[in-house]
């Protein structure tokens, strides 16, 4: 079997069952070529996940360090290169037999620890190119927003409130499309929404179009990012709100 060979075996071998678009043709496929190389080493997925962490801060620096459209390209690229590792992790725990759900948790940690660094970095960004301190608190109020919808999302799938456990990844398996037109409606926005949440989909497309002359991509990205996490914040937090408000609740 040629190199070629076995990077599509490992694909083939690695891949998840049911996964996002972004995986499936462009994230996964290049990260088997690293896992090719990475089973022959005696690194741990777990520490695949902090290399990827570490690869990631690059983002951050690029991001403040320079603040033109060729700064937000670099950026993008060290973005997709840390996602590399990202898919890696988990690819290297299925091919090595290493799999374990508290790598899983611990992958989900350090994604959302990616995402605080990535919306501070942008603001700071905004902030170094206008001057405005308005961006600072854009800043802190997105930070604040992300770690407010991970902690919802946290308890959300506990067990003792969902009333099923919920393994990391599951949310990556999408229902099918709903016959009725309320129901494609909402299974459109739905999609829409995971599609923004996972920005590695979409980040190097904003930094291209910041090329453009009439276009931010930094704020592009906050505008999108901040506000879907915004819904999801206000959307679930009602939802716990009237199920744990209800006198019935304490008699389930």
């Amino acid at each position: 079997m040629g190199i070629f060979g076995e990077i599509k075996q490992v694909y083939l071998d690695s891949r998840k069952a049911q996964d996002i678009a972004w995986n499936v043709y462009v994230a996964r496929p290049l990260a088997a070529i690293l896992v090719a190389v990475l089973r022959r080493t005696p690194l741990t997925p777990n520490q695949v996940t902090i290399l990827g962490a570490l690869v990631f801060l690059g983002v951050a620096a690029a991001l403040v360090m320079r603040l033109d459209t060729v700064g937000l390209l670099i950026a993008a690229a060290i973005l997709e290169l840390a996602y590399i590792f990202d898919c890696a992790d988990g690819q290297l725990a299925r091919i090595k037999k290493m799999t374990s759900e508290i790598g899983a948790y611990f992958d989900f940690l350090i994604d959302e620890v990616k995402a605080l660094i990535l919306v501070g970095a942008c603001a700071v960004r905004l902030w170094l190119q206008t001057e405005d301190d308005m961006w600072l608190i854009v800043g802190i109020a997105g930070c604040a927003i992300v770690s407010i919808a991970t902690s919802l999302t946290n308890f959300v799938r506990r067990p003792e409130y969902s009333g099923v456990e919920i393994k990391p990844g599951q949310s990556a398996k999408q229902p099918e499309m709903p016959k009725s037109l309320v129901g494609k409606l909402l299974w459109i926005v739905k999609r829409t929404a995971s599609f923004l949440v996972h920005y590695p989909s979409w980040f190097v497309f904003v930094a291209l179009a910041d090329l453009h002359p009439q276009i931010d991509g930094t704020k592009w990205f906050l505008y999108l990012f901040l506000g879907v996490y915004i819904v999801y914040i206000a959307r679930t937090g009602l939802g716990v709100v009237l199920k744990l408000g209800r006198a019935s609740f304490y008699k389930d």
